[in-house]
């Protein structure tokens, strides 16, 4: 199913309850701010609403597409004197909201559920501030698999349905991605698990599931050698790891260090025992790597 409509681009930016709405999306009050200094700007500019209005309706197409379908149905966005990068995609996401909440309903998801998953758009913001130090988002296309209604942050993880072939066969997986939010508490992690495996099964009885799947810069072993009392190597150890190992530097810098681009490792910040560790052995040349794992559900 795939919700496809026209979406009022300038009457959902100029609701007045547009702050309120940003908040429930997760955005922080600094970034409210500059959200509305945006939207500002792109109501006085007839190209960039153009824009936002067909980058809308890119993401209505994607709404209840899962699989390789969702890949796709991609959209270029051109260029914009607005200033930071990506707000004209999260202008995008966030006047279709609606309509990926509406999908949710369609297959029952409770509203904490779909309002706690729908909260990853102002967390990716949080996270594109963090490692630009300026407003804007950079992963509007992880984001769009969030709206596309196959992906929900049940506790402290987040799943969504997708075809995986680790023995030649294509099988549908739920796909487990960590939210940097917070710590990664084991017995939040049990839970997790469990909840994904009713949640699915209740709401998705049609793609029918056996096992997790996840690749992941937390999947490589050296995070156990590390920090073997830690909970990320707690996670890790839960993993059947299968296939080659593929280069994962740029995944560990950008999620534990929030770094983009080429980084001098030797100017990384070592405030916690995780960044001490990975730094060394960035600098030493060790470098790190995503490694794919199974879990049976």
């Amino acid at each position: 199913m795939t919700v496809i409509a026209a979406v009022d681009g300038r009457r959902r930016l100029s609701d007045p309850e547009l702050p309120s709405r940003a908040a429930d999306l997760g955005f922080r009050d600094g970034d409210i701010a500059d959200l509305l200094t945006v939207v500002e700007a792109v109501l006085h500019s007839a190209d960039d609403l153009l824009t936002v209005t067909r980058l809308a309706e890119g993401v209505l197409g994607t709404i209840g597409l899962v699989g390789p379908e969702f890949g796709s149905r991609t959209t270029d966005v051109p260029d914009s004197k607005i200033p930071g990068a990506g707000v004209l995609p999260m202008l995008a996401l966030l006047v279709t909201a609606p309509e990926a909440a509406a999908f949710h309903a369609s297959r029952g998801v409770p509203e904490d559920v779909s309002a706690a998953t729908l909260a990853d758009l102002g967390q990716q913001v949080h996270v594109h501030r963090l490692t630009y130090g300026e407003f804007g988002l950079h992963t509007h296309q992880w984001v769009n698999l969030v709206w596309s209604g196959f992906l929900f942050r049940l506790g402290r993880l987040q799943f969504n349905l997708a075809l995986e072939q680790p023995d030649g066969l294509s099988e549908w997986v739920l796909s487990t991605h960590v939210p940097a939010d917070g710590p990664l508490p084991r017995t939040a992690v049990d839970e997790s698990f469990a909840t994904a495996r009713t949640f699915f099964a209740a709401h998705f009885p049609d793609y029918p599931v056996r096992w997790f799947h996840c690749r992941s810069w937390l999947l490589d072993p050296t995070l156990s050698e590390l920090l073997p009392e830690s909970n990320l190597a707690a996670f890790q150890r839960r993993w059947t790891l299968y296939g080659p190992p593929e280069p994962g530097e740029e995944d560990l810098l950008f999620f534990v260090f929030q770094r983009r681009g080429q980084v001098e490792p030797t100017t990384l910040p070592t405030d916690t025992a995780l960044r001490r560790r990975a730094a060394d052995r960035l600098v030493s040349g060790r470098g790190w790597n995503d490694f794919n794992g199974k879990l049976r559900g």
